[in-house]
């Protein structure tokens, strides 16, 4: 088959490993994938790609509601799908979402598919919500099929009437599992050669980690006013914020302003973000709005104690009271991270239970399969 993937932007978020994976498990199963994405992304993503998948610049595909570039947008797909003649077109997040069914639409493309990693019309304001919504509710036609992250994101795409449940399979967001599940935690030296400090500071340290995109809907400032609460109760704790992004200046200003420099360490993207899940003394993540996020599998699978906003379909990883707890908002994290800390029974019960769960579903070779047997069908079909 011949495959394209569209993508919005193509940085180190969780719906861009998850096409990453998807176009090279394809490539080496004998497709001919192409991947467009627009004017955000990083080299080192592009560098990931297998040699043989062919990438496509597509500029005006920005992220921003911007009606003369997502017009042109869609006309440069338009045209890249009328030269390449793909099988299937599948795209990816919300943006390239709209512009990609349309522009495949319009070019007759036999398969056109939707993954389905976030809903834009949930947590936003009432004009954004209308827009979105009757924009998604525009291209149900269009669409063959959608592709969940996730239980929970079916069920409100069924909810909110965005095609009905014939259309919709849900298809865990794939990684390397094995990768995860074997990885040996960061040592005290590596702790102090990266944060600063003394080793024995680092071996008495109680390690709060978030892994995510310094970007708004991650709500990290929000977390550091919960994370004062935490320090004044357990003063050997000390939060890692794992990632990068546009919030960074405000999320520094905020750490100095709140007096938790020594107790906030900003530790940029790691390639070995495995190692220092399985040091940390409790995985976190303060998220408004997304689909159930791969790295909440991730501490799973990391065998770490998870604190977590709710989410839809986050439950099937975090189970209350077993290897996690769930809350409605961030402010209710400081209680079951305080929890966590100070019962060291109760963390290895946490721990113990998240090494046990069956996340087989989430491994990118069976993610892979499931997009190859819908693809085919969907062809089959006509």
């Amino acid at each position: 088959m011949r495959i394209l993937h569209v993508i919005t932007r193509f940085v180190r978020g969780g719906a861009d490993e998850n096409t990453l994976l998807s176009c090279n498990a394809q490539e080496e199963a004998g497709h001919e994938i192409h991947l467009v994405c627009g004017n955000e992304f990083h080299a080192s993503m592009l560098s990931k790609l297998h040699p043989k998948v062919q990438s496509h610049a597509l500029p005006p595909l920005v992220r921003r509601l911007s009606p003369v570039n997502d017009i042109r947008a869609t006309l440069a797909l338009y045209r890249l799908c009328r030269d390449l003649r793909p099988d299937v077109v599948h795209t990816h997040t919300s943006k390239a979402g709209f512009v990609g069914r349309a522009a495949a639409w319009a070019a007759r493309v036999p398969v056109i598919i939707h993954g389905v990693h976030i809903l834009p019309f949930l947590n936003v304001g009432p004009v954004q919500r209308l827009i979105y919504w009757v924009a998604e509710k525009m291209l149900v036609p269009v669409t063959d099929a959608f592709v969940d992250v996730s239980e929970g994101m079916k069920v409100e795409c069924l909810r909110y009437g965005i095609g009905g449940e014939a259309k919709h399979l849900v298809v865990p967001s794939g990684m390397d599992v094995a990768r995860f599940r074997a990885a040996q935690p960061v040592s005290d030296a590596e702790l102090s050669a990266v944060c600063g400090g003394g080793v024995e500071q680092w071996h008495e340290a109680e390690i709060v980690l978030m892994v995510a995109a310094f970007e708004e809907r991650k709500r990290q400032l929000a977390f550091l006013d919960v994370f004062t609460d935490v320090v004044k109760t357990r003063p050997k704790a000390v939060l890692l914020l794992a990632g990068d992004g546009p919030d960074r200046s405000q999320i520094e200003e905020r750490i100095a302003a709140l007096g938790l420099a020594g107790r906030v360490k900003l530790i940029g993207f790691r390639q070995d973000v495995e190692r220092w899940m399985k040091r940390a003394d409790v995985c976190v993540l303060s998220s408004e709005r997304e689909g159930l996020p791969r790295v909440v599998v991730q501490y799973a699978l990391a065998g770490r104690p998870i604190v977590a906003t709710r989410l839809p379909g986050v439950e099937v990883v975090v189970q209350e009271g077993k290897n996690g707890f769930l809350v409605d908002s961030v402010e209710e994290m400081s209680a079951p991270i305080l929890k966590t800390l100070s019962d060291r029974i109760l963390s290895s019960q946490l721990s113990a239970y998240s090494q046990k769960l069956d996340l087989s579903p989430w491994s990118s070779d069976y993610m892979a399969q499931q997009l190859d047997d819908l693809y085919v069908s969907l062809l089959k079909k006509g």
